[in-house]
Order: C-alpha cells, then sequence, then structure tokens
C-alpha cells in the first residue's frame, strides 16, 4: 500500500479529505484533515434529487483545491467516495465524468449499506474493544446503521433520512414537529428488531458536537471527544431541548455557529433512533467513513480487522517517537514480573497490568522532542496521541504514570483535575514506582537478566551484573509503602 494516501468523502452537506502516511506494515497515523462545506445536496430534496448548479460549481471548486493539497502531500493514492446526494441525483453522471476529465480524480459512489460498513470498520477498529453494538452515521441525506455482534459487523442498512433533507422538507418551511417525527417513524420503521443493543457507536458530525457539548457541560476532564462515553438517560432532556429549540435557543445551549442549521434535525433523528432501539449508552466515534475506507483498503487480507493485540495508536506512537523500543520491551518485562512479585503487598487488581506495560513502551517517546523534561512530553504525546484501540481511562492513567515515574510519587493535588478518570491515589502511585523501579533497574541499558523475590518486607533483586547505577537510582526512589530493597550478584 502507498506510503501517503488521500480519502475524500463529498456528503450532503461537507466534503472532507483526511491524508494518513504508513509508518510500518499496519500502523498510520493521520497528517492532514480539510473540509468545506459544499453542501452539494442543496436544493435538491426539493427537485426530486436533482444537484443544483451553485451547490455542483461550489464542490468543483473544493475538489480542485483538494487536488492541489494531495499533489503537495505527495500521495500516491487517492480513493474519492460519494454518499447519499450523489447516489440519489439523476445528474450525478455528469458531474463525475467532469471531475474526471478535468480534475483527474475518480468518484465513486457508494451505497447506503457499504457507507454503513465503512463506518463501523472504522469505529470498530479504532475504539476500545466493543462486542456487541449498533452504530450510528447521521448524514446530510442518510442515516446508516451497523449492527455489531461478537465484535463483528453482521448487518447494515441505510435510511433516507439526513439533516439536509429534513432541514429542506420539513424544518425551513416550518412544518410541525409532530410532522417531522410522523415522517420519521415511516424510515425509521424499517429498521429491524434485532438492531436493539444497550449501546450505541455514535458516527458523524452531529453526535460529535453533540458530545463535545455534553463534555463542557460536566467539565470533562479531557478534550479528546473519540472514546467519549455517557447514558442517555442523563441527558435526554438536553437532546430533546435541541429538537425544540428555535435558532437563538440553540445559542444559549451551546450549539457552535456552523451547527445550527442542522443540529435540531440531527438530534431528532437520533432521539427517534435510539427510543425505538432502547439504546442507554453511547460511545462516541472519531473515525468514520474516511478511515474505514482506509482501513478496508490496508486490512483487505486480514477481513478488515486488525489483529487484537494490535494497537494502533501504540504502534504509531513508537514507529515515529521511540528510540530505545528494545530497552523499553525489557522493562515493560520487568515492570509486569515486579507486578506479580509485589502483588502481596500492593495488592493491586492484574488488570492494570495492561497499562503499566503500555506506560514502560511508551516512557521516552518525550526525548524525541527534547530530552529535558521528556516526561512531560511524553506525558502530551500520550495524552493527546493515544486514541485507537484505547479508552479514555486507560489513556489517562497511562499518561499519568509516565508523567510520575521520575523520582516523584503523584499527589491527590495532582491527580485532582484527571480524579474522575483515575483509581484510587494509592494504586496510581504503586503502578508509578514499578514503573521508575523497572527503569533503575535498567541503568546501564544492558538488560541484564535478573531473578526478583519478596520475603519480610524485603524485595530481593538478583543479577549476574554489578547493578551499580541501579543501586543509586534506587535509593532516590519514593517508595508508595515500607519494605526494603536489596541487590545481590547471583
Amino acid at each position: 500500500m502507498s506510503k501517503r494516501t488521500a480519502i475524500i468523502d463529498i456528503g450532503s452537506n461537507s466534503a472532507r479529505m483526511a491524508i494518513f502516511e504508513k509508518s510500518s506494515r499496519f500502523a498510520f497515523h493521520l497528517i492532514h484533515e480539510t473540509k468545506s462545506r459544499v453542501r452539494i445536496g442543496e436544493g435538491a430534496y426539493n427537485f426530486n434529487g436533482i444537484l443544483q448548479e451553485p451547490a455542483l460549481k461550489r464542490a468543483y471548486i473544493a475538489l480542485e483545491e483538494f487536488g492541489h493539497i494531495i499533489k503537495s502531500f505527495k500521495c500516491t493514492k487517492t480513493l474519492c467516495l460519494a454518499t447519499s446526494a450523489l447516489r440519489d441525483a439523476p445528474n450525478a453522471s455528469a458531474f463525475i465524468r467532469k471531475i474526471h476529465s478535468e480534475l483527474n480524480i475518480q468518484i465513486k459512489i457508494i451505497e447506503g449499506p457499504k457507507e454503513a460498513y465503512y463506518g463501523a470498520v472504522g469505529a470498530l477498529n479504532y475504539l476500545k474493544e466493543l462486542q456487541d453494538a449498533v452504530t450510528i452515521d447521521i448524514g446530510g441525506g442518510s442515516t446508516e446503521l451497523a449492527k455489531i455482534e461478537n465484535g463483528t459487523i453482521v448487518e447494515t442498512i441505510s435510511l433516507n433520512i439526513g439533516t439536509v433533507r429534513l432541514k429542506e422538507l420539513f424544518f425551513d418551511k416550518k412544518i410541525p414537529l409532530q410532522n417531522v417525527r410522523a415522517f420519521l417513524h415511516q424510515e425509521i420503521e424499517k429498521i429491524p428488531q434485532r438492531f436493539s443493543a444497550h449501546a450505541m457507536i455514535g458516527i458523524g458530525g452531529t453526535l460529535r458536537s453533540l458530545s463535545k457539548i455534553i463534555m463542557e457541560r460536566m467539565n470533562y476532564p479531557l478534550k479528546t471527544v473519540h472514546g467519549f462515553e455517557y447514558d442517555v438517560e442523563e441527558y435526554a432532556e438536553f437532546i430533546d431541548a435541541i429538537v425544540n429549540s428555535d435558532v437563538l435557543g440553540l445559542k444559549d445551549l451551546g450549539i457552535r455557529k456552523d451547527r445550527l442549521d442542522t443540529m435540531r434535525e440531527g438530534c431528532i433523528i437520533f432521539q427517534s433512533i435510539y427510543q425505538k432501539l432502547g439504546i442507554s449508552h453511547i460511545v462516541t466515534s472519531g473515525a468514520g467513513i474516511r478511515e474505514g475506507a482506509y482501513l478496508c483498503d490496508l486490512l483487505r487480507s486480514c477481513h478488515h480487522k486488525f489483529h487484537p493485540e494490535f494497537k494502533l495508536s501504540l504502534r504509531s506512537l513508537k514507529d515515529r517517537f521511540s528510540m530505545t523500543e528494545k530497552e523499553n520491551l525489557f522493562i515493560k518485562q520487568t515492570a509486569l514480573t515486579l507486578f506479580d512479585v509485589l502483588l502481596p503487598i500492593h495488592g493491586i487488581s492484574s488488570d492494570y497490568k495492561q497499562e503499566l506495560g503500555v506506560a514502560a513502551e511508551l516512557h521516552t517517546i518525550g526525548t524525541k522532542l527534547g530530552f529535558y523534561q521528556n516526561q512531560l512530553h511524553s506525558f502530551y504525546f500520550i495524552l493527546n496521541n493515544l486514541n485507537y484501540g484505547f479508552s479514555h481511562e486507560q489513556k489517562m492513567l497511562i499518561a499519568m504514570l509516565v508523567k510520575y515515574h521520575v523520582n516523584k510519587l503523584p499527589s491527590v493535588e495532582d491527580m485532582l483535575i484527571y480524579k474522575a478518570l483515575l483509581p484510587d491515589i494509592q494504586t496510581v502511585q504503586w503502578l508509578s514506582f514499578l514503573l521508575a523501579l523497572s527503569k533503575a533497574i535498567n541503568s546501564d541499558l544492558r538488560q541484564s537478566p535478573v531473578v526478583l523475590s519478596y520475603q519480610n518486607h524485603t524485595l530481593t533483586i538478583q543479577s549476574q551484573s554489578k547493578l551499580f547505577l541501579a543501586k543509586e537510582q534506587i535509593k532516590q526512589l519514593l517508595k508508595p509503602a515500607s519494605f526494603a530493597i536489596i541487590i545481590k550478584s547471583l
């Protein structure tokens, strides 16, 4: 697969482009993203789906400039997908031919079920492991859903309801909400009852915008919307307030300016569907059709799914910023062994071993930016980039362990701002200490094998190496509990 790939998604409301760069066989990262609210579907729903000339001109200019960006980044592959508006348009083929002949961009119209599949592939591979859920992607012209069972996409469906479609057919004409609901009910009844689920994965601009507002209202400690979760019942009244609001009311509710004209439409679709399917929990996905299309190309020999043990963000960060991967893996193994050996004294759940191991693998990545205060650089790298395959709680804990593994134990004050996402102070201090101790044992970077044992309140570290530097480093460590550490030669 090419080193850099551009993925363009032409929706009814916006045209978006993402550029991905590979860092190893299956790892990659986003290096550029741009969008234009071309509203190619504007006016079409009142004219039997025929795309209107002003909208086509906007789309042409946007794609032309997308082409310049693609050349600037030296992309060797471009995938351009079109969804509902072009799918429904009688005059789409003429526009597609024009774009191909004049801009050398080949537009591929994808059917609704395929669109739903791409969105689900993106969400499944980017989010923490989810076994059973239903995805929802509310677009300008259509809404797609995919049913996930045992971590596999088993069925997809596309409905002809979208934000721009509802806006032009109902909201612009000030048609009463009961008429809108009646129209939605007719379309939503096409969703099979087997799509019912406890959890729903929200994809697309409307649901990401809704999550951002909810995060602000609850003073959520992170800014990352991908992976944010909430219970529907807690915010049902707020969602209903958006649906029943006017434009001035939407501003008071915290709706961004660029969402004022489609937020009510998106929320009434969302509300109608989650009520029908009995959804109680929402997981927000920052990945959608563009990521899904890229992954289907990248993982075409792997059933469009990463291996369960593969973590995209982890591998990508290591590819780009790790200078001592071999040493870090040794520290990881030492830390996990220490966790087991010292279990009688710390009593921490083994569930946290994964976060400890990842922290060991990433604790030096900030050095690539600068040696001094590199643990702080690593903290911010992790906080802002360890998004895919990890929950917010996991990411926060890993970042904290890395930040405080150098001669300091995190205090209650250090944890205060992120308290809602972290385990108790004793757990964080112990895990941070285990990482610091593992690093100290390998102070000479020789990766000397050690034998670890704990008895009579004493941790014994035995090695054939002198571990001279290790002894000095270990003396400086603050311990989360009272016990002795001695080093012996084998």
